[in-house]
């Protein structure tokens, strides 16, 4: 593998300012002959990603803030080690704190058929945050596909519980036209009616505010534009679907009127589906996406 000191020649390092005329974080952009890539090394949060001849992937939100600390709105976010409000402590940052936390690009490598995978590597100590100390490795994976495998190892001394989920913010034509299928029959808790419980019958659609965590989901959805994208998983068994409407996006000052452009189908362990870690444990998930 590639270390971080002698990027390899597919990965040039750049920042916020270059790239988006908003100087604050640094990125890595990836070029190859089957995609493009932009991540930030905040986070390790990919924040564009097209394959060659394809519609991009990714939303990245055109009012995004890119400033140390501060949460990138778009890509792909990791929330860990906790999704959503905290529910011991809701003061506390909302879907954790490895998203707004520096990571260590650890090494890449190029593969016989073209593709990349880069390896990032975070490391919590354990404070009034979070207690628990844990280790966590994401790889990338960027040819045709975007591919991600999460490793989180508990290196505390006592069970800990984990939840988290790939926040991804897909690119669609217009929120009022897609519809998400692979979720039918599949019970949810509804946000915007207190986490009341329900079971979706047919797509889901985005006929205003959407904020709904399906526990036990299938592996493979397919969400419904011009240009469908297809999610696969293995070890992921929370589907959260999220789009804020017309009404709660102009309250969001880095959506506001761009909400009808992305819909959020993430994909992790959370609610009843969290990962119970024994001291040392070691948990595995991965998800790939296409278009």
């Amino acid at each position: 593998m590639a270390a971080h000191d002698h990027l390899a020649s597919y990965i040039t390092r750049t920042d916020s300012g270059a790239l988006y005329d908003k100087p604050g974080l640094d990125l890595l952009v990836v070029q190859t002959g089957l995609c493009r890539a932009v991540i930030a090394l905040q986070g390790a949060q990919v924040l564009e990603f097209t394959a060659q001849g394809r519609a991009p992937l990714l939303w990245l939100s055109p009012a995004a803030v890119f400033e140390a600390g501060t949460p990138v709105r778009g890509g792909v976010p990791l929330c860990l080690p906790w999704f959503g409000e905290n529910t011991r402590d809701p003061a506390k940052p909302k879907h954790g704190l490895v998203r707004s936390q520096q990571w260590e690009l650890a090494g890449s490598e190029e593969r016989a058929d073209g593709s990349v995978v880069l390896v990032f590597r975070f490391r919590h100590a354990g404070d009034a945050l979070f207690a628990s100390s844990f280790e966590c490795e994401l790889r990338v994976g960027l040819g045709t596909a975007l591919a991600f495998d999460l490793a989180l190892t508990n290196t505390a001394e006592v069970a800990t519980e984990y939840s988290w989920a790939l926040h991804t913010y897909f690119a669609v034509e217009d929120i009022a036209g897609v519809e998400v299928e692979g979720l039918s029959g599949v019970s949810y808790r509804d946000k915007t009616r207190g986490f009341a419980r329900d079971v979706l019958d047919g797509m889901q659609v985005f006929t205003g505010e959407v904020d709904r965590v399906f526990e036990q989901a299938p592996a493979q959805q397919t969400i419904h534009t011009p240009n469908p994208i297809t999610t696969r998983s293995a070890g992921c068994h929370t589907v959260i679907t999220w789009n804020p409407g017309a009404e709660l996006a102009v309250t969001i000052g880095d959506i506001g009127a761009h909400f009808s452009g992305f819909v959020c189908v993430e994909h992790g362990n959370a609610f009843a589906n969290s990962w119970q870690l024994a001291a040392g444990e070691t948990a595995h998930a991965s998800l790939t996406l296409s278009r």
